[in-house]
């Protein structure tokens, strides 16, 4: 994630949404990959197994960096008999680093959660090491039973309290004649021991009714359907002009993200604030509500942003930093970098998790939730876990 610039703030930036995507191609061709990691050698359908120690090489994550495939690494926690296994998007890897993905099971404190979780009936902990993801990444844990459950979330503990997440798909699938329970939820946060928690939700008589058809699918797959079609969107903006069309996308879909603009961090370090930008800070922290917006394939995070702010009069500036080859957001709303104390400025994060690279090289994906916070404790105080306690 690029937080703070190491340039200075120079004049207003008159960029375009159509001068980055432009520039992004240009970076990307210039930038192929020349990593002399042997792929074929190394993936058998882009799956390979994890060490021992759960450690995937920096070499190894710039070999599969933008490439148009999923990767998969697998492992087993053999002390709870517990397979697992995570996927990362290649084309989502900017800024390949070495990656921790040694996880580890537990029942410590599970009983705990699950009581205090309205009561479920089934539960699972799972610690995750301490670790700056490189990409976006989901995490599938395949447990060696069934779980009598069709909805399981995913829960943290904050001041002894669970706290929810997401929501977990659940599988019900089969192997070697025997059925287990796969769960697989998207990972934005490391470093902490998680719970996975979850029950039964169908009545009594419909499971009945269920039973005495042997037809019944009876998988157990989770109620999370794709919402891919995007109708009834409120759009932040609106605006009808050609670079805002979402209608003409080649696959004659209309996609959707959303996107949020807060400040809140700000309204605790009123005392750091530069005076005359007060008028700015709004009550509540938030210059832009959660809006659902159409976007093109291929936007990116910063063609979001600049859409939008245009659309919605939100002033907004930028530069282009050579040294990252991706635009650096100076300010919104008239709120800049350092406005509130020398750690301060702006960032990003896309479905809680903060990229460790540029808001112009993310491209967005139908479901993202986007969201711009000012920082003035250099991201720690808005999630980001890279910058350490």
């Amino acid at each position: 994630m690029i937080l703070l610039s190491v340039l200075l703030c120079t004049a207003g930036c008159t960029t375009n949404s159509s001068q980055i995507t432009t520039l992004e191609k240009a970076d990307q061709e210039s930038g192929e990959n020349n990593s002399s990691v042997d792929l074929d050698s190394m993936f058998t359908d882009s799956r390979m197994t994890l060490p021992e120690d759960g450690i995937v090489s920096q070499e190894l994550m710039e070999a599969i960096a933008g490439k148009d495939a999923v990767f998969e690494f697998y492992s087993t926690d053999e002390n709870m008999h517990i397979s697992y296994y995570w996927s990362y998007e290649g084309k989502k890897i900017q800024n390949a680093v070495e990656q921790n993905m040694k996880v580890t099971f537990t029942d410590d404190r599970v009983d705990e959660v699950k009581k205090a979780a309205n009561n479920a009936s089934v539960g699972l902990g799972v610690t995750l090491p301490k670790e700056n993801l490189a990409a976006p990444a989901k995490l599938t844990v395949m447990l060696s039973e069934k779980w009598d459950a069709d909805m399981v979330l995913l829960c943290k503990l904050v001041d002894g309290v669970p706290e929810r997440m997401c929501d977990v798909t659940v599988e019900t699938k089969k192997s070697s004649q025997q059925e287990y329970t796969s769960l697989t939820f998207p990972v934005s946060e490391m470093g902490d021991t998680y719970y996975l928690v979850g029950g039964k939700t169908t009545a009594d008589e419909e499971d009945e009714k269920n039973s005495d058809d042997p037809d019944e699918n009876t998988s157990d797959n989770s109620s999370n359907s794709e919402d891919d079609d995007g109708s009834g969107s409120s759009s932040a903006g609106g605006s009808d002009d050609q670079q805002a069309d979402p209608s003409g996308s080649s696959d004659g879909k209309v996609h959707t993200c959303k996107i949020g603009i807060e400040c809140s961090t700000i309204l605790d370090n009123m005392d750091k604030l530069n005076k005359s930008k007060s008028d700015f800070v709004p009550s509540d922290g938030w210059i832009l509500y959660l809006s659902e917006i159409e976007y093109t394939p291929g936007e990116t995070v910063y063609d979001i942003l600049y859409r939008v702010c245009r659309d919605t009069d939100i002033h907004m500036e930028a530069s282009y930093t050579p040294a990252y080859s991706s635009y650096y957001v100076e300010g919104i709303n008239q709120l800049y970098e350092f406005d509130c104390g020398d750690l301060s400025g702006w960032t990003y994060s896309v479905n809680g998790w903060f990229p460790n690279y540029g808001c112009s090289k993310y491209e967005v994906s139908d479901g993202d939730v986007v969201e711009w916070h000012y920082t003035c404790d250099l991201g720690r105080d808005v999630g980001d876990q890279y910058y350490g306690e």
